[in-house]
């Protein structure tokens, strides 16, 4: 499969260079060496492309009220594209349990024992689906760090 779509590529760069080389001797033999050269380069650079584009994950500036609407609707915001936004900025760092309640709502899951509290980001798409995680570590009742989990499946 991949080598037709070589040959594809193939027969229409050989074309265009036969068009732009037409008052050459050896247009036909120039055209077949570019077509030969460019057409494997051309594939896998589309294909690198595609791959890149499908697993890249979007992100977007972390924002309190469209997180706090945020859902799993088809087309909608997640919460996972501000959850790298919100860990490198440290807008929770150093706050305590009622700012962050405030700031993010309640948690999905809070483990008393550990001291951390769980947020559901959503779910992404791209080479299979990934659940995204924010969990927010206490010590003293402060924010100490903040992870963003991701579990394939």
């Amino acid at each position: 499969m991949i080598a037709f779509y070589i040959f594809f590529i193939a027969v229409f760069v050989f074309s265009i260079s036969a068009v732009l080389l037409k008052k050459r001797k050896k247009k036909f033999l120039i055209s077949g060496i570019i077509a030969v050269v460019l057409s494997p380069l051309i594939y896998f650079a589309f294909v690198s492309y595609l791959i890149f584009m499908m697993s890249r994950e979007k992100s977007r500036d972390f924002d309190e009220d469209e997180w706090k609407t945020a859902t799993e609707a088809e087309g909608k915001i997640s919460k996972y594209e501000m959850m790298d936004d919100l860990i490198s900025r440290k807008l929770l760092i150093a706050k305590d349990s009622l700012e962050v309640k405030r700031i993010l709502g309640n948690p999905e899951f809070r483990d008393q024992q550990n001291h951390f509290w769980q947020y559901y980001g959503g779910l992404s798409n791209g080479f299979g689906f990934v659940d995204h995680l924010l969990i927010v570590n206490f010590e003293d009742n402060k924010v100490s760090k903040l992870e963003h989990k991701r579990i394939n499946d």
